[in-house]
């Protein structure tokens, strides 16, 4: 493979980044993401706003990669395709069952 040399020297500079960088996109996969949103919630619903995108933005702004959900939002506002305000909502909404899901499923794995 042509990337495995420049790939093992990133491995070599700093293998817990790779091995991070690794896990999270195994476990935060958006169909996973999904998944468990429609079977742990009890009273959410998908429509256009899914599970996996506010992980996404979430996981931005935890990581200080944006400092808040509305500067994600400004990035990702035609990618995303809801309203800042359905954004806000969704996560105000969230119900905890999900979150403990989320938490209890990633350290499983």
């Amino acid at each position: 493979m042509w990337l495995s040399s420049i790939f093992e020297r990133f491995v070599e500079k700093s293998p817990v980044t790779v091995i991070i960088r690794t896990m999270m996109e195994v476990v935060l996969a958006d169909d996973f993401l999904d998944d468990l949103f429609d079977e742990t919630a009890q009273k959410g619903y998908t429509k256009e706003l899914l599970f996996s995108t506010l992980v996404k933005m979430m996981t931005e702004v935890v990581c200080s990669v944006s400092q808040s959900i509305g500067s994600v939002y400004k990035a990702m506002a035609e990618e995303i395709g809801v309203s800042k305000t359905a954004i806000y909502d969704k996560l105000n909404r969230l119900e905890p069952c999900v979150s403990q899901a989320l938490v209890r499923e990633t350290a499983s794995n």
